[in-house]
């Protein structure tokens, strides 16, 4: 990803959960789709699986969050959005890990 306005690579985030981006070079802020780091997680352990249960923003509606599944480093694709590997559309972080925990020992 590079700045859009002045296309430097020199960019970077204030947090790993922030949204904005800002530019080193010419200072320009914008809004990033997705953050980089989850909000929440969870670990199950499932048989002789280990489960990784991740919250992120929800693609189609920035106020309300959708759960990613990891199960032995692979990602479940659920296919509902534009990003295939994110579920469900909650009001609550912590609704949005406990749905994703239920899918994930179902």
């Amino acid at each position: 990803m590079n700045c859009p306005r002045c296309q430097s690579s020199e960019i970077y985030r204030k947090s790993l959960e922030s949204l904005t981006i800002y530019c080193d070079h010419c200072g320009h802020q914008w809004q990033a789709e997705q953050v980089r780091k989850s909000l929440a997680s969870a670990h199950r352990r499932q048989g002789r699986h280990l489960l990784h249960i991740d919250v992120y923003i929800c693609p189609i509606d920035k106020n309300k969050y959708s759960f990613a599944i990891n199960k032995n480093g692979g990602i479940a694709a659920f296919y509902e959005f534009d990003d295939p590997y994110l579920s469900g559309c909650y009001e609550s972080i912590e609704e949005a890990l406990e749905a994703g925990i239920k899918e994930a020992l179902s």
